[in-house]
């Protein structure tokens, strides 16, 4: 893809806790600025001022999502020519290929191994002519890993609470409010793409499933906020008190 160094990277996700993985996982080595922001309005502003040398991009965003921030960077010159790499839970051969169509270098997908994450945007940035893993500097990596083991204690804590949401929300969910479907999509989502990171990948297996559920119910053929079908809405509920057990024993290891 490029030949010349990788010295800053802008890095989009309305995660805060991604936000910071990334933060961390890219500065293991001291060779690169990492900026980052919450939007894809914040991604436009921040891409024009900084003009990084790449942009690693959420898909799924509230707002301006990543394919929008895409095509808006790419229909403005001050931007276009900075590569998009898309980071995303959603990375199929299809998916992979629809958004290369659409202009991005590459995809890294989530969930992606935080101690891994500087070779993958290497290895996309310099293509075949990546050379030899840059030099980690161990006194960042043992604070890595500490401020890890920190995050996954509050995702945890976080996710106990969400899932007592998502289960209120599929009690709620039997008249097809799209509100409704699309605050569980949401939640769901974002327990499936930081769950495995912070190693729970039974949790993330869990919202995995209810994501796709969600998405089924949601892109169904049948009238805005048509009733869910009784067996929707019994495969709803059971999938988010599959959820809420798979915390709890998260908890208890």
């Amino acid at each position: 893809m490029n030949a010349t160094p990788l010295k800053t990277v802008l890095y989009i996700d309305d995660e805060p806790d991604i936000r910071t993985i990334v933060q961390m996982a890219l500065s293991l080595t001291n060779e690169l600025t990492v900026h980052t922001g919450d939007s894809g309005a914040q991604a436009l502003e921040l891409a024009r001022a900084l003009k990084p040398d790449v942009l690693l991009l959420d898909v799924m965003m509230p707002g301006l999502d990543g394919p929008g921030t895409l095509h808006q960077m790419r229909a403005d010159p001050a931007t276009a020519d900075i590569p998009i790499i898309f980071v995303t839970a959603k990375a199929m051969p299809r998916e992979i290929a629809k958004f290369r169509e659409m202009g991005a270098v590459g995809v890294i997908p989530k969930p992606f191994d935080p101690m891994q994450l500087i070779n993958q945007l290497r290895t996309l940035w310099e293509g075949d002519e990546a050379e030899a893993e840059p030099a980690v500097d161990y006194s960042n990596k043992a604070t890595a890993q500490r401020n890890l083991t920190q995050l996954a204690g509050r995702f945890l804590q976080r996710t106990r609470d969400e899932a007592v949401i998502l289960n209120a929300l599929a009690e709620h969910a039997y008249d097809g409010d799209p509100v409704v479907i699309q605050q569980m999509e949401r939640l769901a989502h974002k327990i499936h793409g930081s769950g495995s990171m912070f190693g729970y990948r039974a949790l993330s297996a869990c919202a995995s499933d209810l994501e796709s559920l969600v998405e089924v119910i949601r892109t169904r053929d049948a009238p805005a906020g048509a009733a869910i079908e009784p067996g929707e809405l019994l495969n709803l509920m059971e999938c988010t008190q599959r959820l809420a057990r798979a915390v709890e024993a998260a908890d208890v290891i």
